[in-house]
């Protein structure tokens, strides 16, 4: 049998276990510098920034969540000032997200690649078989 990290099929899957471990690495740096107030509940009223950070209700309805910030002149500063505050951070956690999405779709797409026989000498239970392959299929 040939070895399976000099074919496609390996490469492929090694690079979407690296994937991973970067991700890992990064969730791990990120998860040690977050700001105090991002860690207080959106209803603790000691938080300056309280009335701005919203939880999971606001995916139900943005629109009339922004537009109580804009209406209000004084949130709608306190918005302004934590965007400039916390925009690298934010970004670098949509950035993680987006990877996480981006791995998820890609390792999906390589199990149905492998079982529609895209890499024609190998298949799920061939990968398994193999010690590396069923190393990094674990990772994955």
């Amino acid at each position: 049998m040939t070895d399976f990290l000099s074919n496609v099929a390996g490469q492929t899957l090694l690079s979407i276990v690296a994937r991973g471990s970067a991700i890992i690495a990064e969730l791990r740096r990120l998860s040690d510098h977050i700001p105090s107030v991002f860690l207080r509940p959106a209803n603790d009223t000691k938080s300056k920034y309280a009335p701005i950070i919203l939880d999971f209700r606001y995916l139900k309805n943005p629109d009339e969540y922004e537009e109580r910030i804009e209406k209000n002149e004084e949130t709608a500063e306190l918005d302004e000032e934590f965007r400039e505050n916390h925009l690298a951070l934010l970004e670098r956690f949509y950035s993680l997200f987006e990877s996480i999405h981006k791995f998820i779709s890609d390792w999906l797409a390589y199990l149905d690649e492998l079982a529609e026989g895209t890499f024609v000498q190998h298949t799920t239970e061939g990968v398994l078989l193999d010690v590396e392959g069923k190393q990094l299929m674990a990772e994955a």
